[in-house]
């Protein structure tokens, strides 16, 4: 038979099937999802959902975050999910602040208590603008002195057990003579605090263990100035000055770990008073600081907060937290890193949230772009997660180790999602939903920047102060000519900065005074003080 007799006798509905894959993910009765003990039956009709049913389904939380990408209808999670965690998974520029910003609206409405950790100071602006949610208290703790801040954050030596302090100096487990030498310098700087003395921070203790490797006369005369009554601790200071006789090289490593420790900038005698730094809306601006004082940090307030909550819910003495509190941990993989990779002080106590935490109130919401990089262990502890653009096939794949819920057909759609789309699963929603988020009251910090109008300021700033300092716009040729200088060096020295360029050019510099001096080129306005100039702005616009 030919074959176009054999197309044309078979019926046109056999030739385009439509297959739709079902799968049962439960049924919803009073309120909750329950897994059904039968399959249903074969060739039973299946019905489209209408919106009244989704919308009880996903509009019966507290926190409403956004309306479903399918349907205009709200999606509001359920804030008793917090208890288990969430992770918030995006691609840089896919929206996970924003989620964060509105996560954090949301539990402000309902009276929470919320800690940021902020690597970049991008929730400055939000608490800059938490007024608009009606009596909210917000403050920023800040750690850099150049930064935005209410409160600037110390972690107190004195209020440290000795070993943490050798620990957190870098100080080698087996390496007792110098732990012991901290040990002694740590009691009698105590006595010195006790007695009037302030400045016990770790240049305090260097302090104490330089006056040792003089003699125990000069110690005591040291001791007395700060106005220590020299019996109360005769013993220790016999003890330290003999250990100076016998080991000074244990005494000078001990002082060189405590002086590199006063270097961190962060360390001083006694600790900021947690009840200080909290508030309805806690904002711990980290920028402006290098990663190491950033992991103290993280780990010092962490475990200060976890410690106050342990404590309230076992009725122990001590300072307490009577509210629950929510950290939101932003650029987790710095924190939490795969214990494989590197150990920060941090995941000590990120950890130790994840896995207690929903016991003591303390509940996580760790941000990253790059899951593949935080703690496998810590991310399985996160049981909620929301999921908004990915690339990266190794972050797809941590995240689905990391889920029991993320189905391969969503992991599959995750490269697609729009800006502010996200797939939104475990105790904080009773379905698996694809969801847009809403816009937000607060501000934030973590928008694109714009780079044609970024550059542009910059050379409108230069432009400015040069024409005020040479009373005329600056030749295109200085402009040019500078792009291919760099500043090896520059300082300021009063109101005068003076700066060494790439080839050679020792440049002076006031704005205010209208002064510019080239070593090269002479007193006019050249393409060297263009270059400096250039830096002095951007200097200026960070401070």
């Amino acid at each position: 038979i030919p074959l176009y007799n054999v197309v044309e006798g078979v019926s046109h509905d056999l030739l385009e099937v439509q297959i739709a894959k079902v799968k049962i993910l439960g049924y919803f009765w009073n309120g909750e999802i329950h897994m059904p003990k039968l399959p249903p039956r074969i060739g039973a009709p299946v019905y489209l959902a209408r919106d009244d049913e989704v919308a009880e389904l996903y509009g019966s939380g507290e926190l409403c975050v956004g309306r479903l990408s399918a349907r205009p209808l709200d999606i509001c999670l359920d804030v008793e999910g917090l208890k288990r965690h969430v992770a918030v998974i995006a691609a840089t520029g896919s929206g996970k602040t924003w989620f964060s910003v509105v996560l954090i609206e949301e539990l402000l409405k309902r009276g929470a208590s919320v800690v940021v950790l902020d690597p970049h100071g991008e929730y400055v602006a939000a608490r800059d603008t938490a007024q608009r949610l009606g009596g909210v208290g917000a403050l920023t703790v800040r750690v850099s002195g150049h930064h935005a801040g209410d409160v600037m954050y110390r972690i107190g030596v004195l209020d440290m057990d000795p070993d943490d302090l050798a620990d957190a100096a870098g100080v080698p487990p087996k390496a007792t003579k110098i732990r012991y030498s901290i040990y002694l310098a740590h009691a009698l700087a105590k006595a010195a605090y006790e007695a009037g003395a302030r400045r016990m921070g770790p240049r305090g203790l260097a302090a104490i263990l330089s006056a040792a490797l003089r003699g125990d006369q000069n110690l005591r005369r040291s001791l007395k100035q700060w106005g220590v009554d020299g019996e109360k601790i005769d013993e220790k200071v016999n003890e330290l000055a003999e250990l100076a006789k016998k080991d000074r090289h244990s005494i000078f490593s001990a002082a060189a770990y405590l002086r590199r420790l006063a270097r961190l900038g962060v360390f001083a005698a006694k600790t900021t008073p947690l009840g200080k730094i909290m508030a309805d809306l806690t904002v711990v601006n980290l920028a402006g600081v290098g990663d190491e004082i950033q992991d103290y940090v993280a780990w010092h307030m962490l475990t200060r907060i976890f410690r106050a909550r342990v404590r309230h819910v076992r009725g122990l003495p001590g300072v307490k937290l009577e509210k629950p509190v929510v950290v939101v941990v932003e650029e987790a993989h710095r924190f939490a890193p795969p214990k494989s990779a590197r150990r920060t002080r941090s995941y000590e106590a990120v950890s130790r949230i994840a896995a207690e935490g929903r016991k003591f109130g303390v509940y996580l919401v760790v941000v990253t772009q790059r899951p593949s990089r935080v703690d496998p262990d810590v991310m399985s502890q996160m049981q909620s997660q929301v999921i908004m653009r990915i690339v990266n096939p190794k972050d797809q794949e941590a995240v689905r180790d990391s889920s029991e819920q993320l189905a391969q057909d969503y992991l599959d759609n995750l490269p697609g999602l729009d800006r502010g789309e996200a797939v939104v699963l475990g105790p904080i929603v009773k379905l698996p939903a694809v969801i847009r988020l809403r816009d937000r009251l607060l501000d934030y910090g973590g928008a694109d920047i714009s780079l044609v109008e970024a550059w542009r300021r910059q050379d409108v700033d230069v432009a400015a102060v040069w024409t005020r300092i040479f009373r005329s716009p600056p030749p295109p040729s200085a402009a040019l000519a500078a792009s291919r200088i760099s500043v090896k060096s520059a300082e300021q020295d009063g109101g005068v900065w003076k700066a060494v360029t790439s080839d050679g050019a020792h440049v002076e510099l006031s704005i205010e005074s209208g002064y510019a001096k080239c070593s090269l080129c002479g007193s006019s306005g050249c393409a060297h003080v263009y270059r400096v100039l250039s830096e002095v702005v951007k200097v200026r616009r960070a401070a």
